[in-house]
């Protein structure tokens, strides 16, 4: 008997008895605590207190009294949650399930299912046993699960008049004189699994289940807006898609009446694109990745148009393609980048991404192939989409692959002319504002995506390939950021070949496995990351800093940090994974191959001083070389009131010119550029920074004040003023100019260690002193 509290003559006693109905249920405490979790009902405070510590992703209570005391137990608190009951092995614990659940119910669950248990269990066994060999908790929690999803099943309330059973939707119309009217068809049979929204309560939706006449299952949303605009268009997509609906006029409004007025107490979030819909809860095409607590997720994407499948398995991909990466920096880096979409919200990371260029057969594509089949793959092109696209489309594949990886092959398919826009765009994350047909703003689609792009050349040369011969900005080199696909090693993007004949046999093998065994690490990098939002947030961010913290040099300009802090979201990424055991890499291995990369690249950009200055003064070097016949000659005696003209006069010049050359006193010869000459030397930059830029560097002689222009001459010409350009400019040298200055205190040490083997399991405890990657 149970001790329990009695107030008795106006005092409290403890008194072997129990209390009176109804008794409050065991647990009550844990279901305040998750509000939003399922409920586990098992038989016995014992067993509760043993399943709270074996699944503690639900509340698990009990009633008091045993299994014949249910209906003694107050079941109120448990109106509106998700009920899974888990009886004893025996037949009066099925026999107390099977009470209990219909109490559950009438008191307002949102659902109840109980565990259908296998049959070779000891007589009696509930989760406080000890589990069978053949039997796990693994086991259990599947079972659990499936009784989950029973629960979760929801309540429908049909609309008077409807009826909705396994042959159709009926429609019962009144009779005469009382007599019972007749039943009419309005579709065929289909199941209301719920209503929608989105992460933002809008766009409520009715969500069906159906199979068409070919027993293909079919889901659709149903945005009940539509259905109150435009019923017609709604009819159309469900009958296109299999669906019979009654043609008569009567018929199709009463359809479109019930679709209005059918109501369900479950509750499910619309996901029209990919990642993360709140704090913790991840979408795919495939299904919500989130604790069990969380509400239900329907993708509501164009998932037939992307290609997050799966085949083969997780250590498949492992051993036969993630193993390959030990000793390949840039195999390395290109699985890395593939795990950053999670985790850039964590960063404050924008969309962007990186080029890798390379000429045919170096391996580029597949670096794309091998980062692809994290996520995915099935296409033409395993996981990766083409750059052939319209800026349109490229948006609205962006937005399928919001959060997770953005392939995108062969740059030189896309139109030069929108390459720069599109990388712009697609970096950005927002969709074009558009109209609705009464003139307010639609809500823009926007996304945030991590791309690895390929190509036979970089944006900037593709951009200047264009008839308007369009200037890279720095900003859109520093969202996609190009990095050559050759390792220094004479084979391509690959340094060891793991014992095969050639590079091209590497690169054949990597294309096999992701042919083979695809779309299992990206989800299980995901799940990871839900099992432990709050470390695994800290361990991104502190190994980004770490990375940044020992890549930065003395000197770099802020577009170096910048860059420094994408890579670092890959070095990070890469060693989460790891840390995750979902690669098989040593811990810094991946940051030893972001930092690699990272000085490759800071090489070629350079790291000191600002990218649009070196294009700026390499503009003004370039034009003043290619176009010396439309300079003219000014007479010495200039100053002396002399008017402007040429020492060539009456030959054959060009029709336009850029200014003239001139001897200045006491500086040397110049190039004197007017208005005219300065903007066109200068289109598509800012011409007061341009000039701001040759000031600071010393090649424009000042004015006056240090204005940018300087007047020149006197008498009629008192008032011509020009950007007095020394020549000394035809000197500049980018590549001198980028080139750091060497200093023995910031010189990185070579590493002590060798490159591990691939079979190897041990590796660098400090990527600053120990790089899996180098041979001393």
């Amino acid at each position: 008997m149970p001790l329990t509290l009695w107030r008795i003559g106006g005092r409290f006693d403890w008194q072997w008895k129990a209390p009176p109905a109804p008794r409050p249920l065991y647990g009550l405490d844990r279901l305040v605590a998750m509000p939003a979790a399922p409920v586990l009902l098992v038989e016995g405070e014992k067993t509760a207190d043993a399943g709270a510590a074996l699944f503690p992703d639900f509340v698990v209570m009990t009633w008091q009294g045993g299994g014949k005391a249910g209906s003694k137990a107050d079941w109120a608190p448990l109106a509106g949650r998700r009920v899974v009951i888990l009886p004893d092995a025996d037949t009066p614990g099925r026999e107390a399930a099977d009470a209990v659940r219909k109490l559950v119910l009438a008191a307002g669950a949102e659902g109840v299912g109980v565990v259908q248990l296998t049959a070779n269990l000891p007589e009696g066994w509930d989760c406080a046993d000890a589990f069978p060999a053949e039997f796990g908790r693994l086991a259990l929690l599947g079972l659990i699960g499936a009784a989950l999803d029973a629960a979760s099943a929801g309540r429908v309330e049909i609309p008077y008049g409807f009826e909705l059973d396994d042959y159709g939707l009926w429609w019962q119309e009144s009779g005469k004189d009382g007599e019972e009217g007749r039943r009419v068809l309005l579709s065929d049979p289909f199941e209301i699994l719920g209503e929608a929204r989105d992460a933002g309560g809008g766009d409520w939706s009715l969500v069906i289940r159906f199979r068409d006449r070919d027993g293909v299952e079919k889901r659709k949303a149903i945005k009940r807006a539509q259905v109150a605009v435009e019923a017609g268009a709604v009819r159309a997509e469900l009958a296109g898609a299999g669906l019979f609906i009654a043609p008569s006029r009567g018929k199709v409004e009463r359809f479109a009446h019930f679709l209005m007025a059918v109501k369900h107490s479950r509750r499910l979030t619309l996901a029209e694109r990919t990642g993360w819909i709140d704090a913790s809860r991840f979408a795919l095409p495939a299904g919500v990745i989130a604790g069990p607590d969380a509400e239900a997720v329907l993708f509501d994407g164009a998932a037939s148009a992307l290609h997050y499948g799966a085949k083969g398995t997780l250590q498949g991909w492992q051993d036969g393609l993630a193993r390959l990466a030990l000793g390949n920096r840039l195999l390395c880096f290109a699985i890395s980048l593939a795990f950053v979409g999670p985790v850039m919200r964590w960063l404050g990371l924008e969309g962007g991404g990186f080029h890798f260029r390379g000429a045919s057969s170096t391996g580029k594509t597949s670096l794309a192939w091998a980062a692809g089949s994290i996520w995915g793959g099935g296409g033409p092109l395993g996981f990766g989409a083409s750059w052939r696209a319209t800026g349109n489309a490229l948006e609205g594949v962006a937005y399928g692959h919001s959060e997770t990886l953005l392939i995108l092959d062969e740059l030189a398919l896309v139109d030069p002319q929108e390459a720069g826009a599109a990388a712009y765009a697609l970096a950005t994350g927002q969709g074009k504002a558009r109209a609705r047909q009464d003139g307010a703003l639609r809500r823009r689609s926007e996304w945030r995506v991590m791309i690895c792009s390929t190509g036979e050349i970089g944006l900037g040369d593709h951009m200047r390939a264009a008839k308007r011969a369009e200037r890279t900005m720095a900003g859109q080199e520093l969202r996609l950021l190009d990095m050559a696909a050759d390792a220094g090693a004479g084979m391509g993007a690959w340094e060891s070949l793991h014992s095969m004949a050639s590079p091209a046999a590497f690169s054949d093998a990597i294309k096999t496995v992701c042919g083979t065994h695809y779309g299992h690490a990206g989800p299980a990098f995901v799940r990871g990351l839900v099992a432990d939002l709050a470390h695994w947030r800290a361990e991104v961010v502190r190994q980004a800093a770490h990375f940044v913290a020992g890549a930065k040099e003395e000197g770099d300009s802020g577009q170096i940090h910048r860059a420094a802090l994408r890579f670092g979201a890959v070095a990070a990424a890469g060693e989460v994974a790891a840390a995750m055991k979902i690669v098989p890499w040593p811990a810094g291995t991946a940051r030893a191959a972001a930092l690699a990369c990272f000085d490759k690249w800071a090489e070629g950009f350079g790291r000191k001083g600002l990218r649009e200055d070196r294009q700026v003064l390499v503009t003004v070097r370039n034009a003043i070389q290619q176009s010396q016949a439309r300079f003219g000659a000014i007479s010495d005696r200039l100053d002396d009131g002399e008017p402007m003209a040429s020492a060539r006069t009456g030959e054959a010049r060009s029709l336009t010119t850029l200014g003239a050359v001139y001897d200045v006193v006491g500086i040397g010869l110049c190039y004197l550029i007017h208005d005219a000459g300065w903007s066109e030397i200068l289109r598509g930059f800012d011409l007061k920074a341009a000039a701001a830029v040759l000031l600071k560097h010393g090649y424009i002689v000042p004015g006056d004040g240090g204005r940018p222009k300087r007047k020149v001459g006197a008498g009629p010409n008192r008032n011509a003023r020009f950007y007095t350009v020394r020549a000394t400019i035809l000197e500049y040298d980018e590549a001198e100019a980028m080139a750091p200055a060497p200093s023995p205190d910031l010189v990185r040490q070579p590493p002590s260690q060798p490159l591990p083997s691939p079979a190897s399991e041990s590796g660098a405890a400090d990527w600053e002193d120990d790089d899996p990657f180098s041979n001393p």
